[in-house]
């Protein structure tokens, strides 16, 4: 990144004017102009200063330093960075940040400089002065005896020697208040300590001593005695290549070299930056450019987000809670676990170990497919949280039915079973709410009581023989075979033209038997060619090329099963609805 900020370019104006003292080799035996008009980048060019200009122009600040001052410039001439040869950083930012390092707001002449008096440099870093007689050095270099050289914006003096500006390590090492980083740095992996040395550029975010002071002591003492936590927690600082404040804009997200993220916010007070823990921490200190880098001071430790521990399935989640056997163990039974364990989103409404011991069922007696049917009323499709099931009024389940949702007194009940308060356990596929009860389906004979256009098939059912009645309602929780009903409609019994108040009882069950198969069959057990021994007769399944199901009787005709009505799973049995009365 290349954005200036203008006191930066400032800053390097000052440099320029500098560089404009000096010619290829050495001008500090030129005469001196007292007064001048020209600016900084004028006198360099007009004094020769080729290097300084050429590393200005690389830096990107040559273009900015004729602007208004003013800065008192620290000139290394030609030979100096000649000197410096390899040692010059060619990250452009970089050479900005070891150009910045020789210049100081506003002009100060020669006869004002003071031994041991601080200066602070436009790259922020600290510069020592010392005079002793005649002569005066910067850093350790010595000034040459060409001082004090005019430019409309400032003022030069010549220096013998580039001033290279310490690495960041370096820097946080000299200073008192980053003591703590320091020591968290000293006991971090190789690997940090290499990207921290290395030669950037980079950005770090320096916790000050008070940051981590802010941090329990236990926590500290953990933190730093576990490597590999410390080594994600101090690379969650740093960024690759340098950012400046100015760079920085209101709601950016920053990537760190640890692949995790920062979300910087500017206020009147200046930058925040946002960690993925939600902290808030505030830049106290920002902008001091460094030989690889820069360095922003911040008053707050940066906490990455805990790692995200992968959730299991809802059959994993299930085991792992505790409290679930009974109803595993009915799934795998049923062969549904692989389903609850499956790619697709489901809510479970999960009935505990003391539900299912509270309903009184010896479930080893239950056949499969019963299990399986009972199961299916405890789970819905879709992740639904328990706000949303509690603005419902009604759930479809699996099993091709609908539950109640009832809200009243205080508690929440899923079709006549009371939740508990452990609602919305998350899994990878879904969700599980607890329940202290046992959903029971009803009966097929209850399904068709409660479907209105199946009203005339009740009727039937109520005035044929007690052995059809019985038929139609077998003890399946004793462990009675679950059964298939083929259930016509009003419309289907209207159309047959049969009349049921003629129908001697005898006939009535003969035509009522043949709708009943003495076992569970789903549609996708139903195929092309097969034949189904029902009560009373056989009948022949056929399968359009669409998929629709029909069924041809004893007599020819034929049956078609309504698409959206089939496989409603019962606490009995298995009901598909069909268009037409079947005949034996």
């Amino acid at each position: 990144m290349n954005p200036r900020h203008p006191l930066t370019a400032l800053a390097l104006m000052s440099l320029v004017t500098a560089a404009a003292c000096g010619d290829d080799d050495d001008n500090s035996n030129k005469p001196i102009a007292t007064t001048t008009t020209k600016n900084i980048v004028e006198v360099a060019e007009a004094q020769g200063f080729s290097s300084l200009l050429s590393a200005a122009q690389q830096a990107g600040l040559a273009d900015v330093l004729a602007g208004p001052g003013p800065f008192t410039v620290f000139a290394p001439t030609n030979a100096a960075f000649q000197a410096l040869g390899s040692a010059a950083p060619s990250d452009p930012d970089l050479l900005a940040n070891v150009l910045l390092s020789h210049v100081v707001s506003g002009k100060l002449d020669s006869s004002a400089v003071t031994s041991g008096q601080p200066l602070t440099s436009l790259a922020k870093t600290q510069l020592e002065v010392k005079v002793s007689g005649s002569k005066v050095t910067v850093n350790g270099f010595a000034l040459s005896a060409t001082l004090d050289v005019p430019a409309s914006n400032g003022v030069i003096h010549v220096l013998d020697q580039v001033i290279v500006p310490p690495t960041i390590v370096e820097a946080a090492s000299a200073s008192s208040d980053l003591s703590t980083l320091v020591a968290a740095v000293g006991v971090s992996s190789s690997a940090v300590q290499s990207a921290l040395t290395a030669g950037g550029p980079i950005t770090v975010f320096a916790p000050v001593n008070s940051a981590f002071a802010a941090i329990p002591s236990a926590d500290l003492d953990a933190l730093l005695a576990d490597q590999s936590a410390l080594d994600e927690v101090l690379t969650y600082h740093v960024v690759a290549g340098q950012v400046l404040s100015s760079d920085l804009s209101d709601g950016q997200v920053v990537s760190t070299v640890g692949g995790k993220t920062l979300r910087v916010g500017l206020d009147a007070s200046g930058a925040t930056l946002t960690d993925e823990s939600g902290n808030v921490v505030r830049v106290s200190g920002p902008d001091v450019r460094l030989l690889n880098g820069v360095v922003h001071l911040i008053d707050g430790v940066l906490t990455p987000a805990a790692p995200v521990t992968a959730l299991g399935n809802i059959v994993e989640v299930a085991q792992s809670t505790g409290g679930f056997s009974t109803l595993l163990g009915a799934a795998t039974s049923a062969g549904l676990a692989a389903s609850l364990a499956g790619p697709n989103e489901l809510t479970v409404f999960a009935p505990t170990d003391t539900a299912f011991a509270a309903l009184g069922v010896d479930l080893s007696l239950v056949e499969d497919d019963v299990l399986a049917n009972i199961l299916l009323h405890h789970v819905v499709p879709g992740a639904l949280r328990s706000s949303e099931v509690v603005s419902r009024t009604s759930l479809a389940t699996l099993a091709n039915t609908s539950l109640s949702v009832d809200t009243s007194g205080g508690s929440v009940r899923i079709g006549g079973a009371a939740l508990t308060a452990t609602l919305d356990v998350e899994a990878s596929n879904g969700l599980i709410h607890v329940a202290s009860e046992v959903i029971v389906p009803p009966t097929i004979v209850e399904v068709a009581a409660a479907t209105g256009a199946l009203s005339t098939l009740v009727t039937a059912v109520g005035a044929a023989s007690q052995t059809v009645q019985d038929a139609l309602a077998p003890n399946t929780l004793a462990g009675d075979m679950p059964i298939t009903v083929f259930a016509p409609t009003n419309d289907a019994f209207s159309a047959s033209g049969i009349d049921l108040g003629a129908l001697d009882q005898s006939t009535l069950d003969a035509v009522l038997a043949h709708h009943v198969l003495p076992m569970q069959g789903l549609s996708t057990a139903l195929n092309d060619g097969d034949t189904l021994t029902t009560l009373n007769g056989d009948l022949t399944v056929v399968v359009d090329s669409d998929g629709t199901i029909g069924l041809v009787d004893g007599q020819g005709n034929r049956a078609n099963v309504v698409s959206t009505l089939k496989d409603i799973r019962t606490l009995t049995g298995v009901v598909h609805v069909i268009d037409s009365v079947l005949r034996p």
